[in-house]
């Protein structure tokens, strides 16, 4: 009796899945009704969307647990869904998503003022009126400092961690660092934080770099009315309403090799040309790329406190690296794999330790 309704149920889910248009992406419904992919989308996005890639192309529709999930894998053609707020919308998603984890809803929230007040409180604007932002919506405060622990603390450790098992990027940033430092800044009124007073290219190529290998964030959308995506190659393919869209970086353009020679590797001075200057000319088919890394997402929904997290990680490691020795305890040890199960969802988490020694330095020890 059980197995003569689950087949009925199956036969029913059948008629109910819509008939797709001859535009239509690519679709992969998975071999389970309903559920399609979702099982191996979850346990490792990644691995899953680049076979996806590999079968299908840069465009593809996905079931995932009942919603259908166009994937876009051409960076050339982003700006088709980042730049849409007509027939695309982020809001809802980002508002389900509030009140799923944090119990947070905000039914009168109004994203123009929301994103002015972020603004403010990352520029440090609005500390005159802290105490009453705080009381008047505490629960926004801890969203922002959950976002902040859950990617500037990792991104901090895999920094960290890809300078210690390569000594040569360690020895380049060191060597910046030392430039800054030899300027005396403790007769100024007040004294300059180095990293703001200075430029440091090499630096942030390796800050550049670590993102690129370990930022998997997914832009997502929702479509809410019939659209026509105009691809970068002249293709046209339509999206239908209620369906879902999702750009993933991290496998295009973060891990293409059209893009980034090599891009399993870490190389710290991939964002810098000869002259030690920033490298942000990046090509595929012989195109300039506008989007060619993107950890803090794009567009209007880009991550706001970019500055502030991007601020406090150079400055944790500049602290760490001009106040401690530090070195493996094993010279040989590799840096620990992610978390599969974390791509989509920001900075990915590391499956392991990394064991270091530390001392304080002395005065007379030089970086």
């Amino acid at each position: 009796f059980l197995t003569l309704n689950l087949s009925k149920n199956i036969i029913l889910m059948s008629f109910l899945i819509p008939v797709r248009q001859k535009n239509e992406p690519p679709l992969d419904k998975g071999l389970i009704p309903w559920l399609g992919h979702a099982l191996e989308f979850g346990k490792d996005a990644a691995k899953f969307l680049a076979r996806m890639k590999e079968k299908h192309g840069d465009i593809f529709t996905v079931c995932v647990a009942g919603h259908y999930v166009t994937v876009l894998l051409d960076p050339n053609s982003f700006d088709a869904i980042i730049n849409d707020t007509v027939f695309l919308d982020f809001t809802r998603a980002r508002n389900q998503l509030l009140k799923r984890i944090f119990s947070l809803q905000l039914p009168s929230i109004k994203p123009t003022a929301e994103r002015k007040w972020m603004e403010w409180h990352f520029h440090g604007l609005h500390l005159t009126y802290m105490q009453f932002f705080m009381l008047e919506d505490v629960s926004a405060c801890l969203v922002g400092c959950f976002s902040f622990q859950c990617n500037a603390g990792p991104a901090a450790f895999w920094l960290l961690g890809f300078l210690l098992t390569h000594p040569e990027a360690m020895e380049a940033v060191k060597s910046e660092i030392r430039c800054l430092t030899l300027q005396d800044t403790s007769l100024q009124h007040p004294p300059i934080n180095p990293l703001e007073a200075h430029s440091t290219p090499v630096f942030d190529s390796v800050l550049s770099e670590t993102l690129r290998l370990t930022a998997a964030v997914m832009i997502n959308r929702e479509v809410v009315q019939d659209k026509i995506l105009r691809m970068a190659n002249g293709k046209e393919y339509h999206l239908r309403q209620g369906d879902r869209v999702c750009l993933f970086p991290f496998l295009s353009p973060q891990m293409d090799p059209e893009i980034h020679q090599d891009p399993q590797i870490f190389k710290y001075d991939r964002f810098l040309n000869e002259d030690i200057t920033v490298k942000d000319k990046f090509y595929k088919k012989e195109k300039r790329l506008k989007y060619y890394t993107l950890p803090w997402g794009a567009g209007k929904n880009i991550c706001v406190g970019k500055e502030f997290a991007v601020t406090a990680i150079k400055q944790f490691v500049f602290l760490l690296l001009t106040h401690l020795d530090m070195e493996m305890c094993d010279p040989e040890a590799k840096l620990p794999p992610v978390n599969p199960s974390r791509y989509g969802f920001g900075m990915l988490q590391p499956d392991g330790d990394l064991q270091v020694r530390y001392r304080l330095k002395m005065p007379q020890h030089k970086m």
